[in-house]
């Protein structure tokens, strides 16, 4: 069994360790050492990384009352150096703590149980018994929950066996009947935990809710502590300051100056919808009339898919005919008909382009096909519109 003296110290970050034994797994090996203050992987915290005699490790895990570090070779001693990543421990520490905090306020205000954690590399999230969470009941638990980090009070850590620990206020029920790894936040929080955290709220720094979703009947918590907080707010202060600047505002300006450029995108959009519908009439009566009895045939280097559905639909409302649209831009080809004819454009169009790289299918009214190269679709386009002329005679 491996000494977990991360519970002893979280702080501590070099120290050196005996290998007790080397496993080989894949092409990776996995050492147990006879003491380690790597964190494994558990109780929704990430493990931590580091290097073994300046060798990376890749993963650490526990298994069997065993603790595993995953490295890509094996150590020339057997006595070894071993070094935390203690930048990516602390940030663990922080967003635990945190997420005491914050679950021990919601079940405070609002009775709501925290149900799930998660520690990714990108997010933060706890799920709040809750089917609906205000931005009103956010703001009061954020402010709670800063307050108790202002506070400074002592986090502290112990072991209490099942009786121990049925005399504690636990905010919740321990996972394990012995060996209980009490964390307590002093007048805030009672709470089983094996993870790694900081010896006062003061650490955390700040909390700061992100976002909200509904989640299994319950609200999902976004949020990020202390160094990470601080990274997502330089990151959300650059894109304010370049908003600031495109749009010549400020703290009061700049919401009302977004708003009123979306209502003049959005009458542009409207404006260009209707333009590129009167084109578009205008373009399927030019087909019409260059047309070769029914097969109607027009190629595009500026239009989109979309719009060549629409000229189609607009030639339908002529007359009866066989239409074929390219799309150079988006290497796409469009075949529709709305005649009398035994035509069925999926399997027409399958039939044609199986000698070509492209993809697609359809119905046999319209179908439709995305090629690798214009040169392919021309090639294809140009085989099925012999094809239809020839169905035309």
């Amino acid at each position: 069994m491996t000494e977990k003296s991360y519970y002893k110290n979280p702080y501590l970050s070099q120290w050196t360790a005996a290998i007790q034994a080397i496993i080989p797994k894949n092409d990776k090996y996995l050492l147990v050492l006879d003491t380690t203050y790597f964190y494994p992987e558990g109780g929704g915290q990430p493990s931590d990384r580091g290097t073994i005699d300046g060798i990376e490790v890749l993963d650490v895990f526990e298994k069997d009352d065993m603790i595993f570090h995953v490295v890509p070779k094996v150590p020339d001693n057997k006595k070894v150096d071993c070094k935390i990543d203690f930048n990516r421990r602390f940030e663990h520490m922080q967003q635990h703590t945190g997420e005491h905090i914050l679950a021990a306020t919601f079940y405070r205000l609002y009775k709501g149980v925290s149900n799930a954690f998660h520690m990714g590399e990108d997010y933060v999230s706890i799920d709040i018994s809750l089917s609906e969470v205000t931005p009103d009941m956010v703001k009061e638990v954020e402010d709670a929950v800063n307050e108790v980090i202002y506070r400074n009070l002592p986090v502290k850590t112990y072991m209490k066996d099942l009786e121990g620990a049925k005399l504690l206020p636990l905010r919740k029920q321990p996972k394990v009947d012995e060996d209980i790894r009490i964390v307590e936040i002093e007048d805030v929080d009672f709470c089983p935990c094996c993870g790694t955290h900081v010896a006062s709220t003061g650490e955390v720094g700040i909390l700061k809710i992100l976002k909200m979703e509904k989640s299994k009947g319950m609200t999902r918590i976004y949020f990020q502590c202390g160094r990470k907080a601080l990274q997502d707010y330089s990151k959300k202060h650059e894109i304010i300051t370049s908003l600031y600047e495109k749009f010549s505002a400020n703290d009061n300006t700049l919401l009302e100056k977004i708003e009123k450029y979306m209502e003049d995108v959005k009458k542009t959009e409207g404006l260009v919808k209707n333009l590129r519908q009167e084109l578009s009439l205008c373009e399927a009566q030019k087909l019409v009339k260059d047309a070769k009895k029914l097969v109607v045939y027009g190629s595009y280097k500026n239009k989109t898919l979309n719009d060549i559905m629409f000229i189609a639909k607009q030639v339908f409302q002529m007359g009866e005919y066989i239409f074929i649209g390219l799309s150079l831009e988006e290497k796409k080809l469009f075949l529709s008909h709305n005649t009398d004819l035994l035509l069925h454009c999926g399997n027409l169009l399958k039939d044609v382009m199986k000698n070509f790289n492209a993809r697609g299918g359809g119905s046999a009214l319209q179908a439709q096909a995305s090629f690798g190269s214009e040169e392919e679709l021309k090639k294809c386009a140009e085989k099925l519109n012999q094809v239809c002329q020839a169905l035309d005679d």
